[in-house]
């Protein structure tokens, strides 16, 4: 029987990973090295710009199973896969036709961006489902806590040396690459600039809102939801509790209020889920329906809802640009477009976004800031929200059938997206957390066994 080529051992105790505050790096397989080395180098994309990385990824693995064994050994691709590659398709489609009805040209970053935001996760699932890549959780850990450590070191300088100041954005890699205004303004694109915290808006406690390596404040919340859930799942009581402790700090930082939210909701989850055990999973979607129903179809709860869970924390004398009253403007107008539009746009979508709602601020457009009700009903109408939805369904699907092995807070982190879509549109790291989420489980290697695995 042929056997995959051994790349090197994997150890069978996990616990024998860490010695002292380092990671046994000849302990790791292939696949850990490069998912650890790519958590470890969040600044360097951040100076970068984060952008078409998911591409770069993805050439790589070609690139690297081409000359391995000269061929890509991949099975079948899954319906999860391809609904994937469909959503992305029926995107482009719709850019395609509305730019013939309005005369206008179909500009290429639009075929790129659905090429880095769909079409390579694509690919880069399909790999993980074919070969079984696993991340063992506690290299994820580790690989976070240090990424943390960086985050807090980086405040402490932004904080105590420069003061928080007002500065002028520096263009990123990518910016300097694509030769960018010098002077950044909002809408222009954050993954062109360098934009580590905002001064004139405020988290807590008189500090300023941070990014920190991220493209803004949510992206940023979301990746530190994801390392609060898994810092849990550490049986390291003295680790788990200094991962959690300075998570949660970052998370303040970012001042997104709909990320603390669903984080209070899903930390209580986890609790029942953790002293409960006879209810299991029952329980768990009698109350996930519930919450659904109660949040989109009683309106007064849904009002209650998007004006809690926005993104800032500080009311002004003035509307601020990011503030509660235009996201409710937002939300009024993005209703009435779909509520008043044709038959055509209300199965198809009106495609772009509308006007802004704040005249001198572009990215308070209609349309924006909600996934399910910008992005989906709006943009995509209700054949892309039912794509997009039998996506999610099979994304779910899979991670509950491979369950065996995997962390609790890869599949708590969806209940942490779901709740947050409401406010939020898919946010750049939204597809990084999915494709890590599918790969981090216990490996199943014994001593005499390896992993191939080039991620």
């Amino acid at each position: 029987m042929n056997q995959w080529p051994t790349v090197f051992q994997a150890s069978p105790e996990p616990g024998s990973l860490i010695s002292g505050f380092r990671i046994r790096w000849q302990l790791l397989t292939l696949s850990e090295r490069l998912v650890c080395s790519w958590i470890l180098l969040i600044p360097v994309w951040w100076l970068w710009g984060w952008s078409y990385l998911r591409v770069a990824i993805a050439i790589g693995i070609v690139i690297y199973t081409l000359r391995q064994e000269r061929r890509l050994t991949l099975k079948r691709p899954s319906a999860l896969v391809l609904l994937m590659v469909v959503y992305g398709l029926y995107g482009l489609i719709s850019k395609y036709f509305y730019a013939r009805y309005n005369t206008i040209s179909l500009n290429p970053r639009e075929l790129l961006g659905v090429l880095n935001t769909w079409f390579s996760p694509a690919f880069i699932l399909w790999y993980i489902q074919s070969k079984d890549i696993r991340i063992r959780p506690l290299v994820v850990a580790w690989a976070f806590s240090v990424s943390v450590v960086s985050m807090l070191l980086f405040w402490c300088l932004i904080y105590f040396v420069f003061h928080q100041a007002e500065y002028i954005p520096p263009r990123s890699l990518f910016g300097l690459l694509t030769q960018k205004a010098l002077v950044y303004v909002p809408g222009a694109g954050n993954s062109n600039y360098l934009l580590p915290y905002a001064p004139k808006d405020h988290s807590f406690a008189g500090f300023a809102r941070y990014y920190s390596f991220f493209h803004g404040p949510e992206s940023l919340s979301l990746i530190i939801s994801f390392i609060l859930l898994l810092a849990l799942d550490l049986k390291n009581r003295g680790w788990s509790t200094l991962l959690f402790g300075g998570s949660f700090f970052l998370l303040l930082l970012s001042g997104t209020r709909s990320a603390a939210l669903a984080m209070i909701a899903v930390l209580s989850l986890r609790w029942l889920l953790k002293t409960g055990k006879s209810w299991r999973f029952p329980f768990l979607c009698a109350l996930l329906a519930i919450a659904s129903f109660t949040i989109l179809s009683v309106p007064p709860i849904t009002k209650v809802i998007f004006d809690v869970s926005t993104s800032t924390v500080q009311a002004t004398g003035n509307i601020r640009q990011d503030s509660t009253e235009v996201r409710g403007l937002i939300y009024e107008k993005t209703l009435d477009a779909i509520s008043n539009s044709p038959n055509a746009v209300f199965l198809f979508g009106h495609v772009v976004e509308g006007p802004t709602v704040l005249r001198g601020y572009e990215p308070a457009t209609i349309g924006s800031h909600s996934l399910y009700l910008g992005t989906l009903l709006y943009l995509r109408g209700i054949v892309g929200t039912g794509i997009f939805m039998s996506y999610w369904v099979a994304l779910l699907t899979w991670l509950y059938q491979t369950r065996h092995g995997r962390p609790l807070s890869c599949l708590l982190m969806f209940i942490v997206f779901s709740i947050t879509f409401c406010v939020m549109a898919f946010e750049p790291v939204v597809q990084y957390l999915i494709l890590l989420c599918s790969m981090t489980r216990q490996s199943q290697l014994s001593p005499t066994h390896s992993s191939v695995a080039v991620l």
